[in-house]
């Protein structure tokens, strides 16, 4: 239980008192950590949404430049998702997101931040990871997401692809724009080379 409490002097008969209220407010504060919770929450997967992954990664950025340590940013995005919606319709494509976030959560580590930027995509960071040590994890995230199914009719299932980019922090001046912009054009190289793959960032500028 959560007591609010207030208080006041006064007197009685001459005599000082102080007199106190005290108020629970458990189910208040609850209500409180609920909305905070929904607006940093993309409410179909139960991952991170856009903004909040946005205000983790900078923070993580951050705590990597100020430690001199490694950080790793990938973007996934489902190859034909539009397929699926178009001939299973919406409701199986939201079964399977909420799959695929499953699929990213039990195979990231703890310390892992995953976050649906919209649509199929999703967004991922991997601290103290090198180039070498998030090649590894995309790799097994694109395993696994192919082996991730959902259930038709007439014992049926349905499963999906994902491309994937990555990009590494590679100088002081980096941002998390500029890093996530490299892993989303590495992730459309991955799709223009045949989906269903992971393809590094290569050191380019960003207009």
């Amino acid at each position: 239980m959560i007591r609010a409490c207030t208080g006041r002097r006064t007197c009685i008969e001459e005599k000082p008192y102080l007199i106190g209220l005290g108020t629970d407010i458990s189910e208040r504060r609850l209500l409180e950590q609920e909305m905070v919770r929904q607006a940093r929450t993309d409410s179909l997967t139960g991952l991170a949404n856009r903004r909040h992954f946005m205000e983790l990664a900078k923070l993580e950025l951050a705590r990597a430049l100020r430690h001199k340590k490694q950080l790793s940013v990938l973007m996934l995005d489902l190859d034909d998702f539009k397929l699926v919606n178009d001939c299973h319709g919406h409701h199986i494509g939201d079964s399977l997101l909420r799959a695929v976030a499953d699929t990213i959560r039990k195979t990231l580590r703890e310390i892992d931040i995953a976050g649906r930027l919209g649509g199929e995509e999703f967004g991922i960071l991997l601290p103290e990871s090198d180039t070498r040590q998030s090649a590894e994890v995309a790799e097994r995230l694109r395993q696994e997401v192919a082996h991730t199914m959902v259930a038709l009719a007439g014992d049926q299932t349905l499963s999906v692809t994902a491309s994937i980019g990555i990009s590494t922090l590679s100088d002081e001046n980096a941002t998390i724009d500029k890093m996530l912009s490299l892993a989303d054009k590495a992730m459309y190289d991955a799709k223009h080379a045949g989906r269903n793959q992971v393809c590094l960032a290569q050191a380019r500028e960003i207009d």
